[in-house]
C-alpha cells in the first residue's frame, strides 16, 4: 500500500515519536511512504526571535495563509529545512532510510507565483494585495519520487517549491503540497495528521463524510482555520477518487488507526 502521510506543524509541536516508532513497522509490513510536513508554528518563533511579525490573511473563502514577503520567505526556508532534517534524522535513528527534500530539489513541486491575491481585510471588505513569494503548486515530479520510492528511500518533504518562472523558491501550503503529489502517485490513501481527532462538529468527531458532506463541513463555521484547508484538501483528492483521512497525529500508532477507522474518513463516490 502506498500511504501519502502530511504531519503537521501541531504534531511536530507536541512531538513526533509515536509516528517515527510506527514507520518502520509500517514499512517492515510492505506499506512505502511520502511524508509531507509543515511547521509554520516554528518560522512563527524564528520570526519573533529576529524581531519580524509574522502577518496572516484570510481569503473570501474563510481559508487563513501566511502573507510571505522577502524576509518571511528566508526565514521560512530557514524553517522548513530544519524541521525537515530534523524529522529524517530521527526516522533514520529507528532505521528507516528516511531523505529529505524541499520542492526545489529534482524540481519536485513546481509553482506560479501569486501576483496578486484576494483578501478580507480587518474591516470585513476584500481587497486585491501582492502576492508576495508564496506559490500555487501546479506540477509535481513524480517519477522522481517514485525512483526513490524503488531504491528503498522513505521521502519526506517541506513544503517549498519552484518558481515556474525564476527557479527561485516559494512559500507554498503543505496540504497543498500532498494535495498534487497524490494526484500523481495516485496512492491507496492520503492521511492528513494533526493534533484533533478529527474534524469536530458540536464537539464530536466526524467519522466518515461523502464528497458532498465534506463540502457542508467546508462550509461550516464550526470549522475553521487550518481544519478547513484539510477538509478542503479532503474533498478535492475524494473527488478524484482518492481516499483521505484526518485523524491524531500524535497517538499511539497514528497511522495504523487511520487505516483502521479512526478519524474523519472523507470517502470518494463509489
Amino acid at each position: 500500500m502506498l500511504i501519502l502521510i502530511k504531519v503537521g506543524g501541531s504534531v511536530i509541536r507536541k512531538g513526533v515519536d509515536n509516528l517515527v516508532k510506527e514507520v518502520p513497522r509500517l514499512l517492515g509490513n510492505g506499506h512505502k511512504l511520502v511524508i509531507v510536513h509543515g511547521g509554520g508554528y516554528f518560522v512563527n518563533e524564528l520570526m519573533e526571535k529576529m524581531g519580524l511579525k509574522p502577518r496572516f490573511v484570510t481569503s473570501p473563502s474563510g481559508v487563513t495563509s501566511r502573507y510571505t514577503d522577502l524576509e518571511t520567505l528566508r526565514v521560512y526556508i530557514m524553517g522548513m529545512m530544519f524541521l525537515n532534517k530534523d524529522l529524517v534524522s530521527r526516522l533514520q535513528g529507528v532505521g528507516v532510510n528516511a531523505i529529505g527534500l524541499s520542492g526545489v530539489d529534482g524540481g519536485l513541486l513546481r509553482a506560479r507565483r501569486r501576483e496578486t491575491m484576494v483578501i478580507i481585510d480587518e474591516r470585513g471588505r476584500e481587497r486585491i494585495v501582492d502576492g508576495g513569494y508564496t506559490g500555487k503548486i501546479e506540477s509535481s515530479n513524480s517519477d522522481f519520487i517514485v525512483k526513490l520510492l524503488n531504491d528503498g528511500f522513505t521521502p519526506v518533504i517541506a513544503p517549498i517549491a519552484m518558481d515556474n518562472k525564476t527557479g527561485g523558491p516559494l512559500n507554498v501550503d503543505g496540504d497543498q503540497a500532498l494535495e498534487v503529489l497524490s494526484y500523481s502517485l495516485r496512492p491507496d490513501l492520503a492521511v492528513i495528521l494533526t493534533d484533533v481527532d478529527g474534524v469536530l462538529m458540536n464537539g464530536k468527531v466526524v467519522g466518515r463524510a461523502s464528497i458532498t458532506e465534506a463540502q457542508e463541513l467546508f462550509k461550516s463555521q464550526e470549522v475553521r482555520g487550518g481544519m478547513k484547508r484539510k477538509v478542503y484538501t479532503a474533498m478535492q483528492l475524494a473527488s478524484k477518487g482518492i481516499r483521505v483521512v484526518i485523524s491524531n497525529g500524535t497517538i499511539e500508532n497514528p497511522i495504523s488507526s487511520a487505516i483502521n477507522g479512526f478519524g474523519t474518513h472523507v470517502i470518494p463516490n463509489q
